[in-house]
């Protein structure tokens, strides 16, 4: 039995990389997995910052994870993230090519180079590539300049975003591309350098008394003095 069930009604790309990573979520985040859930949330929180339910941050992390835990971390002990290992069972070729747009997706620490309608530019911070992005959601308030953490998905011949999103405090973007380009020269993964960022993010949120840009600035201890 197919893990992703889609209607035969036609739907844009985001609407059916959405509808497919929820079907994922539904199926990966059933009770019988609660151990394997919260094993991936430590691990998750470890790396960004521990959030907790009464938090004003909790919903965006809480999206965050359920993404992060079907796209891109191994399931169990067969080194397959559940975005693969779905795919076996898939036999309605959309959602296979859906589910294959997530698995080789990419988590990117983007600056907005341009905002239009129904479309941006970007460049990716880590690896330095730029992308022009299809977009049909309003992001409300993006500007040229801003550091945005997104995924990046290549689906029916254009480049589309996830739906989740990591906003970066405005005023820290030199230090960003400081912390990105100590960071490459200490050759950490493209994951390590993203979720720092992630947890500078999450500190500027629980230390209001600091200015977000002296954290980052200080690569985070100021903070965590």
């Amino acid at each position: 039995m197919s893990v992703v069930a889609m209607s035969a009604v036609a739907m844009s790309a985001v609407a059916i990389l959405s509808r497919c990573t929820e079907a994922l979520i539904a199926h990966y985040g059933k009770s019988e997995f609660d151990d394997e859930l919260r094993c991936a949330k430590d691990a998750y929180s470890e790396r960004r910052g521990r959030v907790f339910e009464e938090d004003e941050q909790w919903e965006r992390f809480t999206r965050g994870l359920l993404e992060w835990y079907v796209v891109e971390r191994p399931w169990r002990n067969t080194g397959c993230a559940p975005a693969v290992l779905a795919q076996a069972e898939e036999r309605d070729d959309e959602t296979l090519t859906a589910l294959r747009a997530l698995a080789s997706s990419q988590r990117s620490l983007a600056q907005i180079r341009s905002v239009k309608k129904g479309r941006m530019d970007v460049l990716d911070m880590v690896g330095g590539a730029e992308f022009s992005v299809q977009e049909e959601r309003s992001l409300i308030g993006l500007e040229k300049g801003d550091i945005v953490e997104l995924r990046l998905l290549g689906y029916g011949g254009v480049v589309s975003l996830g739906r989740t999103f990591l906003f970066h405090p405005s005023g820290t973007a030199a230090a960003i591309a400081n912390i990105v380009e100590m960071m490459r020269g200490q050759s950490a993964s493209r994951a390590d350098i993203i979720d720092r960022m992630a947890l500078l993010r999450s500190r500027s949120q629980s230390y209001r008394h600091v200015s977000p840009i002296r954290i980052y600035e200080s690569n985070g201890e100021l903070a965590s003095a």
